[in-house]
């Protein structure tokens, strides 16, 4: 009996153990971190890709040249937008044109602004570890594998009267978001509400424009060149950060902008101390 109860003992703790393990790889298998104010990450694996777009996409712009870029480290990025109810929770006034909710998005936010809500954040945290994604990680995590205009497909129209088929059912742009409502309730939208991108990602392309991290130089066609200059737009570069410039890089377009603006490799860039009704951030988390 004795021998009996040893063993019917052993198989419960094997069992638990079993069950514990699974629970933990379940939960690893998930790739995703929420932090202590509820914003949600997912994790975004290391690798390689090609940024830029080819010379056949409609819409293309001289500064989008593409060029093999390697992401040496996995990171953390936020599903979202930062949210106004994010916002609020750390930090006060709100500045947002659009002052609808939680689940809106920031928006009229400088870079400046960008940056106080990640100090406020790593200081509440107890971490180093939050700040603004660089423009190759945006970039990276917005194609989620792709190659097309659109994480989800290439461009057919830039119609705002029309859907555009890759947009429709995954970015907040001109067709859908208001501009021809007979209501013509113009504005950014909630967060969620469209598909992800394959790697979990919502909003990458519309709703707001998104500061990232990169510096650059600005120049018109009268100074050697025209868009978005920055020196990191080189084969086979590793982990790029360009910090030489007075403006900073904005990437994804806006709830006003038609399908052009809302590819992939769209980029501009404004002073950053610009605050628009268009823009708004996301942030990273280093692991």
């Amino acid at each position: 009996m004795r021998l009996k109860s040893l063993f019917t003992i052993s198989l419960f703790l094997l069992i638990f153990t079993l069950i514990n393990q699974s629970v933990v790889l379940d939960a690893f298998a998930q790739n995703f971190f929420i932090n202590k104010i509820g914003m949600k990450f997912v994790l975004i694996p290391a690798g390689a890709f090609i940024m830029g777009s080819p010379d056949s996409e409609k819409g293309r712009q001289k500064d989008e040249k593409q060029h093999r870029v390697v992401i040496t480290k996995s990171f953390y990025m936020s599903e979202t937008e930062v949210t106004q109810g994010q916002w609020d929770r750390l930090v006060s006034p709100n500045p947002s044109s659009f002052k609808l909710g939680n689940y809106y998005p920031m928006d009229t936010v400088s870079w400046y602004d960008a940056i106080e809500f990640i100090r406020f954040l790593n200081k509440r945290e107890g971490s180093r570890k939050y700040r603004l994604p660089t423009e190759a990680e945006w970039e990276y995590a917005c194609r989620a594998g792709s190659q097309t205009a659109f994480a989800t497909g290439d461009v057919t129209t830039f119609s705002c009267k029309e859907p555009e088929a890759a947009l429709i059912d995954h970015a907040w742009y001109c067709f859908n978001s208001g501009g021809f409502s007979p209501a013509g309730n113009f504005k950014p939208h909630p967060v969620k509400l469209l598909k992800p991108n394959k790697w979990g990602l919502y909003d990458m392309h519309g709703n707001v424009q998104e500061w990232v991290q990169d510096a650059c130089e600005w120049r018109t066609i009268w100074s050697a060149g025209t868009g978005t200059i920055t020196r990191t737009y080189v084969d086979n570069i590793t982990d790029p950060l360009e910090t030489k410039g007075g403006h900073r890089v904005v990437r994804g377009g806006g709830w006003f902008q038609n399908s052009k603006y809302q590819r992939c490799a769209y980029r501009t860039n404004y002073k950053p101390v610009a605050r628009r009704n268009s823009l708004g951030f996301r942030i990273v988390r280093e692991r």
